[in-house]
């Protein structure tokens, strides 16, 4: 059965990197833009990971992953974020997330914590 990773980043390039890096027979990749719709895309979706940009317009990263990780529904989904930001690491952590990647990173960064986290 295939894995469903969503990935959310407001950087169209990065989504699309992101997207033909990751998808293979064994990885469905769903990408979006929209931070205010992810909510509706994971229950749609039911995604094996998320990996999610700190900041984002509308709701950031760790304002979403704070809203998953309280959620019955939701917190066992396991979160990548990932940040340009110096203070991107400090943030995942508060807020629940799995694992941080500082961008930019090596794809084999982004695969080595994809394998472990699913």
């Amino acid at each position: 059965m295939k894995k469903k990773i969503v990935i959310c980043d407001d950087e169209v390039s990065i989504l699309d990197v992101l997207s033909i890096a990751l998808a293979d027979d064994n990885i469905e990749v769903i990408p979006t833009s929209k931070s205010k719709e992810l909510f509706s895309l994971i229950d749609t979706n039911k995604p094996d990971l998320l990996i999610i940009d700190l900041q984002m317009p509308w709701l950031r990263g760790d304002q979403v992953v704070r809203e998953l990780k309280s959620s019955e529904k939701h917190k066992q989904l396991p979160v990548i974020m990932v940040s340009a930001s110096g203070k991107g690491e400090k943030a995942a952590a508060e807020c629940g997330a799995d694992a941080f990647l500082a961008k930019p990173f090596e794809l084999d960064d982004l695969y080595q914590l994809v394998g472990k986290v699913i």
